[in-house]
């Protein structure tokens, strides 16, 4: 009942949304920008997501191989394409985590250090963001002003009401049990269990700067994606412009408020890019470009899912 009620709310939000874009433009005026995107830098940023794959898949078996869990990377890439499918057509994004977490079990012997590693990989995605969107927000200040601020202060304060209320807690190394059954219990338990893992890399400082490193790169290939798909639409921003804003916008599309990022994208693209006086339908027709590309690659996602 709970989890529908949750569903109904994103399905209400993303319909709002959508309504509030429609407003502001015509979709007829999206479609004409996206038929207007040069083809080559279409194709060239379509590939930069099989990059990405790669990317992800080295990062993800680095860190699996330093627990002795060993999975080839073309199996590890398969994981990821279907995870994407799940991702994206569920309306969840951790589907995706869930069935990469059960097909590493199979080899690990463990669900919970299969998607305990999975938690420490994304742990170094969102501080490579992070640390791009402050770097961001140093050049962007004068652009944005007191938004990223704004931006900066809430964040802080949701991470620390966060830690302060599951009051996590590692100590010596050690797991601690958790044999309540209440969700506030159950989520401190899982989260101790996370940084279990986290402590068990603490001799491995090499294998887990490796995987920054190539957070790093990753979230870069992810930026330089979205500043070809502009220039294919002939918008000619300048690269620092994205490397301000495209962390900025993943960190608020991490927040699942709504079916997918359905609306949020769209509006949240709209806000960024009219600061550089790009009107409301190219703005979408980036969104939709890149959203599409990553569509693509989850529909094969599913297909090799289907013949598993």
């Amino acid at each position: 009942m709970k989890r529908n009620l949750i569903l109904s709310g994103k399905i209400v939000v993303s319909f709002f949304l959508l309504i509030y874009l429609f407003n502001k433009t015509d979709i007829v005026n999206i479609l004409s920008a996206m038929k207007s995107a040069r083809i080559p830098l279409l194709i060239l940023s379509f590939s930069l997501i099989s990059v990405g794959f790669i990317l992800s898949s080295l990062r993800w078996k680095i860190l699996l191989d330093a627990q002795n869990i060993r999975i080839s990377m073309w199996k590890l890439t398969k994981y990821y394409l279907v995870g994407s499918f799940f991702n994206n057509f569920l309306p969840t994004t951790i589907g995706g985590d869930i069935f990469r977490t059960y097909e590493v079990s199979k080899s690990s012997g463990s669900m919970t250090q299969s998607f305990a590693i999975i938690m420490v990989e994304r742990l170094t995605g969102i501080f490579a963001l992070i640390v791009y969107s402050i770097l961001g927000l140093q050049i962007g200040y004068s652009t944005f002003g007191n938004f990223l601020m704004v931006w900066v202060a809430g964040s802080v304060f949701i991470i620390s009401m966060i830690i302060l209320i599951l009051g996590v807690r590692l100590q010596g190394g050690v797991l601690k049990e958790n044999t309540n059954t209440n969700i506030f219990s159950k989520a401190r338990s899982m989260i101790n269990k996370v940084l279990y893992t986290i402590y068990l890399y603490k001799d491995k400082k090499k294998v887990l700067f490796k995987a920054l490193i190539l957070g790093f790169i990753l979230q870069f290939n992810v930026i330089i994606f979205f500043y070809l798909i502009s220039c294919s639409l002939d918008l000619k921003p300048q690269f620092y412009y994205f490397l301000i804003i495209i962390p900025l916008i993943h960190i608020i599309l991490m927040f699942p408020v709504s079916i997918n990022g359905i609306g949020i994208r769209e509006n949240i693209f709209i806000f960024f890019l009219s600061k550089i006086g790009v009107c409301a339908a190219t703005s979408v027709a980036v969104s939709w470009l890149a959203f599409g590309m990553v569509l693509i690659y989850a529909v094969f996602g599913g297909i090799i899912y289907a013949f598993k």
